[in-house]
Order: structure tokens, then sequence, then C-alpha cells
């Protein structure tokens, strides 16, 4: 029994890494110099996109471990090619060493454009749809969870990612207040929606693995008790992010000495918490709601 809460808390951990990881690279691919004034140094990226190799190597053995039991003599070449092309953990997994590899080329051999290696960190981010519950769907419901899902990480990726650009800005020893100010009040308009789509896709998703007609069933199991948590997590960002909008960011931009203690603290309890929401969420993906 110990071997296998083991087994599991490995099996979260790496999830988490590979989330956060994913979403720290397409988050500050898309972000950078867009909602946030500080740039991304291309050799981040490379490193990042080859930790994202390693961590997802590591998951899809213990995936594969836990396909057969534990039981490492079943795991031939011919089961490792299986679970590799036949599930959708492993088509997905394949996708995202494929996007990860190109997205390391291409840093590697040209540092012109942001263009392509953005798309191949939303690629390799979108991948992760294939290893969770939307994963397991089929037909047009399948289609409607996955892309879903990928708007989902895309959001969390997006605000994340500002998150973390905004405290590179304020984090320099002399932060370029007339450019924060603006990026603040640019990401207060881009929060919205963002905030938004998590809402409309997180319904969506719910709706799609869970049975709603039974609430009390779904609050009941271990999932609808993390998805609570998960949900006070998100409305904990949300109420920083409304301090940041309507208090901080004022008081940044009329205070004498522009003084960023405040709004940095702020801003770094929220990104703390968006980190913490990914964990859960990677706690959720191996729970069931029917459970």
């Amino acid at each position: 029994m110990i071997a296998a809460m083991a087994e599991e808390g490995v099996a979260i951990a790496l999830r988490f890494l590979l989330y956060l990881d994913l979403m720290a690279i397409a988050g500050l691919l898309l972000c950078a110099r867009r909602t946030a004034p500080a740039e991304v140094p291309l050799r981040a990226i490379a490193l990042l996109a080859g930790l994202g190799v390693a961590i997802t190597v590591a998951h899809f053995a213990a995936s594969a471990a836990a396909m057969v039991g534990g039981d490492a003599t079943l795991l031939d070449a011919e089961m490792l090619r299986f679970i590799a092309l036949e599930t959708s953990h492993g088509q997905g997994a394949a996708v995202r060493l494929l996007a990860l590899g190109a997205l390391t080329a291409v840093l590697v051999r040209s540092k012109r454009s942001p263009f392509l290696p953005t798309i191949l960190g939303v690629v390799a981010l979108a991948s992760l749809a294939w290893s969770g519950h939307a994963g397991a769907g089929d037909g047009a419901t399948g289609v409607l969870h996955k892309a879903s899902d990928i708007f989902h990480l895309i959001a969390a990726a997006i605000w994340i990612g500002t998150l973390v650009l905004l405290l590179v800005a304020l984090g320099r020893r002399e932060p370029a207040i007339e450019e924060i100010v603006p990026a603040l009040r640019r990401f207060a308009t881009t929060g919205t929606a963002i905030v938004g789509v998590l809402i409309v896709t997180g319904v969506i998703n719910l709706a799609m693995i869970a049975d709603l007609a039974r609430p009390a069933q779904l609050i009941a199991s271990d999932y609808g008790q993390t998805l609570a948590a998960k949900i006070a997590l998100f409305f904990a960002m949300l109420a920083f992010a409304a301090a940041n909008r309507w208090h901080f960011t004022p008081r940044l931009e009329h205070a004498i000495g522009r003084d960023a203690r405040a709004i940095r603290m702020s801003l770094l309890l929220e990104l703390s918490l968006g980190i913490a929401v990914v964990l859960v969420v990677a706690l959720l993906g191996t729970l069931s709601p029917d459970a």
C-alpha cells in the first residue's frame, strides 16, 4: 500500500511539473512584450523545453508502468509501442516530444522571430488535453471537450505568463514604471477576457466528465472536494487581481517616488495562488468524479 501511494505521489508530482513547465513556455512566449514589458531570454525557453522533454519521458514511463499494474516485465517493445501510438496519453506525449524537440531546434538555430517558437509552445501545451479526462472522449463530444480544455490551458498560461513577466519588469533595479503602469492597465482588460474563458471552459469541462444532475454525489466525492479547493484558489486569485486593478495600479501611478513594493508583493501572491491551482489540477487529473 505504501508503495502504491508513493507511486501515485510521483505521478502527481510529475504531472504538476509537466503542467507548470508547459504553461510557463507557452505563457512566456505568448506574453513577452505583449501583455507585459519584459523580454524572455530564449535560452530560458530552451532550458524549459529540455526540462519538458525529460518530464514527459518520466511521466510516460510512470503512466506506462501504472497501465500494466507495475509489472515492468510486461513493458516490452510491443507494449510500449501500443501505449505510445494507440492510447490518447501516449499520442499526446508523442506530439509533445515532437513539439518540444522542434522548439529547441528552432531556438538554437534561429533567434529572429518568436512566431514559430510560440506556435510550438502552444502545441506542446495543447497536447496535455490528450493526457487528462478530455483524452478519453470520442466523436464530436470528445472534440468539444479537448477544444475546451485547450482554451482553458492557454488562458491559464497567459495569466501566469503575464504575472511572471510583470514581476520580472518590477524586479529590475530601476523598473520602468512608465511602461509597467500601462501594461498593468492592459492586463486588467486582458484579464477580464481570460477569466471569462476560464469560467466558460471550466463549466464545459465539468459538464463533460461529471453528472451535474447529481450535485450531492459530486460534492461528496474526492473529485468534487478537490474541485472546490481549485475554485476557492481561483477566487482568491481574482481578489488579488481586483486589488491590483483598483488599488495598487492607481497607487503606483500617482505615488511619489513610485514605490512598487506593494504591487510586487500582490502579484507574487497572485502567482503563488496560480501555482497552487496547477498543483490541484494535477491532482484532479488522477481522480474520478464518480468515485
